[in-house]
């Protein structure tokens, strides 16, 4: 592992989590305009510590300048950028100075921002699906270019298209119980396990449908909602293929019974 690449990493999705905080706060509106960092209510710029990166956090909790209204969500900012550096960070101690690290980096950020505005407002907004996909993509492609793992790219398209194509079978079926915008995000999830191979892309989807039934049966029964209790299954799918990239061999050797049996190897 090396430190400095680690800290480096934290301290960048550190920042550039809290940059994208306001795909979070307006990610249902478009065209997102600018000024980028405004009051929900009045519309007035944050002024002072409100333009200071990170530490904008704190000036939420004290509203607006402007109309003095409270902020919505004042602890977003900070828990997004924290979730955005604990993840960049982990792919560092995954990776190494790996030139693959730049493509998952990406992907990594993306499945944070998508996961806080799917959980806040049950959307997996285009403008953070589709750019994170096409820069991925081409981050890919260089990856396998510079180091000759041409493999590892059809492994990637391949679960890409497989996840998509799946996921889009599920939605066709069941539209309500499957959103569209999880279908687009199959295929970033997919592409970035199936990096790996397509034993860690299966293990990822794998994971991310166990871990949204869990969490489905523990909100409804905390919300008393039922079998018609609705979730956002994006944080899902970014844990599910975040757990398997960065941990790919203990989760394979954890998950190996329950898929093939005990005493299979």
């Amino acid at each position: 592992m090396d430190p400095l690449l680690v800290a480096g990493c934290a301290a960048g999705g550190l920042l550039v989590g809290d940059a994208l905080e306001p795909l979070a706060d307006r990610a249902s509106k478009a065209p997102l305009e600018r000024p980028w960092w405004q009051c929900p209510s009045c519309h007035a710029p944050d002024t002072g510590l409100g333009r200071v990166p990170v530490l904008r956090t704190v000036r939420r909790f004290a509203g607006c300048t402007s109309c003095h209204q409270p902020r919505p969500h004042p602890a977003r900012p900070a828990v997004q950028a924290a979730l955005t550096a604990v993840v960049v960070a982990g792919l560092a101690v995954r990776l190494g100075p790996d030139v693959v690290l730049a493509p998952y980096a990406v992907v990594g950020i993306a499945l944070v921002a998508v996961s806080v505005i799917d959980v806040e407002k049950r959307i997996v907004p285009n403008r953070i699906v589709y750019p994170a996909a096409a820069l991925g993509a081409l981050l890919f492609v260089v990856a396998a270019a510079s180091s000759h793992r041409w493999t590892s790219l059809w492994h990637a398209a391949a679960c890409a298209a497989i996840g998509f194509a799946g996921l889009f079978a599920v939605h066709f079926v069941y539209p309500k119980g499957m959103g569209f915008g999880d279908v687009r995000l199959a295929g970033l999830v997919g592409g970035a396990a199936g990096w790996m191979g397509f034993r860690a892309a299966f293990l990822a989807f794998f994971l991310m449908f166990l871990l949204g039934s869990i969490g489905g049966i523990l909100q409804a029964v905390l919300t008393g909602g039922g079998r018609r209790t609705a979730i956002g299954f994006a944080p899902y799918m970014a844990l599910g293929t975040l757990i398997v990239v960065i941990f790919t061999t203990p989760v394979f050797h954890l998950l190996h019974p329950l898929l093939y049996g005990p005493g299979s190897s």
